[in-house]
């Protein structure tokens, strides 16, 4: 029995009579107060839920139980995608979805001749600004296919949250629960280098995604996916198949057209956000409390992560970034490392508090990991472990590092990294692990002089490498709390600029199921 259901029972035992298909057949006679205008016909009555007219004339509609619109499996499913433009109105209640809400067709077209939707030839979901949508089963989630969009505009006053049932609806979940729901994955038209030229030149490129099987991929850096704003996506990472875990946020090959700002994972069972190549950038990014990876690059992916806030659980976190250029399984398969287009990420402005946790449900909590061909150009950033030596007690390990290059092909290209060609580069950055870093390039210039800038790699300027970090002294913080210290030119948010207020989720009393471990 799915979660929603004792909900619904409850409900339909005030005797409540049927109205518009789509949904729980429920209706009421209590007045909204305003009658609603809704997106399509144009017709006024009391139900302010969601509506859409199938290609037959069909209406279909959510339920309305006075309070939530509550929509059912013949409104949309995984096998009833949404065909034609939605809009989610606000209510002050929240939108319960009983299945999979699929914006758009899945094309298959690994068969030169089919053609895929391109930059918002197919439908736009529009959800309105302060709306709460939720999703009563741990296998159901959000998709936008390729040549759809979602507009989903929020305001700092009001942030449109999308979560899982029983956090929104029968508040039973812990602050740290996952699981709830899937997540929102985003399908593209971007560059990946799952697909070979040949096949982005013939428009055959149509690489499966995680979850229910999708298609995504192509030859448009450039395609605009929608817009999402001041977002906050809760308790997500369902577990379709081993090893494949949905994220809070999955971008698969997704354009730089598109608009990410503002959007916070909190409490996710894989990564917060997973890039699989495309170009799309986004900025004011928090990752809170993700048990795997805050930020993960792959597959070719190209474009910039501009100021974000990650802070480990202090049980269950794994890395504040990991970096692939292509994953295990394809270089296992005798994939060459250095496929272009290679993943090359510019990360800006990253504060990345460590809990120094081990033996996590991932790993252990730690600092960067680039890996498999991977490279990065970071700049302005905080890695910072000594919260968890000094409020928790973990001591951390050589696994804990702060930096952590790996695989001969990463290695190569730090070490080939010249003044003029920054394959791989790291300035104005601040370190502050028990082990910072370890190994060497294959010259012998070992990690930690490469860091600091030494002989050809003048580059890397302004870096410190701390590790005494149980010195308050050497704190990148104000202490006990997320703003860089005052004369740091690095991290994500200071106390006078602090955009993740007020609409963010779990930072501060009043908005939080918990407070932040690391607050004194």
């Amino acid at each position: 029995m799915k979660s929603y259901q004792w909900l619904v029972a409850g409900v339909a035992a005030l005797g409540l009579s049927a109205c518009d298909s789509g949904g729980i057949n429920l209706d009421v006679s209590t007045s909204v107060g305003d009658t609603i205008n809704n997106n399509t016909g144009g017709s006024t009555d009391n139900n302010p839920c969601a509506r859409y007219t199938e290609s037959d004339g069909t209406v279909r509609r959510g339920s309305f139980d006075g309070r939530n619109c509550v929509y059912g499996p013949d409104f949309a499913s995984g096998t009833k995608p949404i065909l034609v433009d939605l809009r989610i109105p606000f209510i002050a209640g929240v939108h319960i979805f009983q299945d999979k809400l699929f914006i758009g067709n899945s094309i298959d077209n690994r068969t030169a001749g089919v053609t895929v939707p391109q930059d918002g030839a197919g439908p736009t979901l529009t959800i309105e600004a302060g709306n709460t949508l939720v999703w009563s089963d741990a296998s159901d989630y959000l998709l936008i296919n390729r040549g759809s969009r979602i507009d989903a505009q929020g305001s700092p006053t009001a942030p449109i949250t999308l979560t899982g049932f029983t956090d929104a609806v029968s508040n039973a979940e812990g602050p740290e629960d996952v699981q709830l729901w899937g997540g929102l994955v985003i399908n593209g038209n971007g560059i990946t280098n799952n697909c070979t030229d040949d096949q982005r030149a013939q428009g055959t490129c149509a690489v499966v995604s995680e979850g229910q099987p999708t298609f995504y991929g192509g030859n448009n850096n450039a395609e605009s996916s929608g817009s999402l704003r001041y977002v906050v996506i809760k308790h997500a990472g369902f577990e379709v198949a081993t090893d494949d875990e949905l994220n809070g946020l999955t971008l698969n090959a997704v354009g730089s057209g598109t608009v990410i700002e503002f959007v916070q994972v909190y409490s996710a069972y894989d990564d917060g956000i997973e890039w699989f190549g495309g170009a799309v950038d986004v900025s004011n990014a928090i990752l809170t409390y993700v048990k795997d990876d805050s930020l993960d690059f792959s597959d070719g992916y190209r474009g910039t992560v501009d100021t974000a806030l990650a802070i480990h659980s202090a049980q269950d976190s794994n890395w504040c970034i990991e970096l692939d250029n292509i994953g295990a399984a394809r270089s296992d398969a005798g994939q060459a490392l250095d496929l272009a287009p290679i993943t090359q990420p510019t990360v800006r402005k990253l504060s990345c508090i460590l809990s120094n946790n081990k033996a996590g449900t991932h790993g252990d909590s730690s600092g960067m990991r680039i890996r498999q061909g991977g490279r990065i150009n970071l700049e302005n950033s905080i890695v910072y472990g000594g919260y968890g030596t000094n409020v928790l007690g973990e001591v951390g390990t050589a696994n804990n590092r702060c930096w952590r290059p790996e695989s001969t092909t990463t290695l190569r290209d730090m070490q080939d990294s010249t003044d003029a060609n920054q394959l791989v580069s790291v300035k104005n950055s601040y370190f502050g692990c028990e082990v910072v870093t370890s190994g060497s390039l294959p010259n012998g210039t070992t990690n930690a002089d490469w860091l600091l800038g030494a002989g050809a790699y003048a580059f890397n300027v302004g870096n410190t490498l701390v590790t005494n970090v149980a010195d308050p002294a050497n704190n990148p913080f104000q202490p006990g709390t997320f703003y860089t210290r005052a004369g740091l030119n690095a991290g994500a948010v200071t106390s006078g600029d602090d955009w993740t207020r007020p609409w963010s989720y779990g930072l501060r009393t009043g908005n939080q199921g918990q407070p932040l471990w690391f607050v004194q």
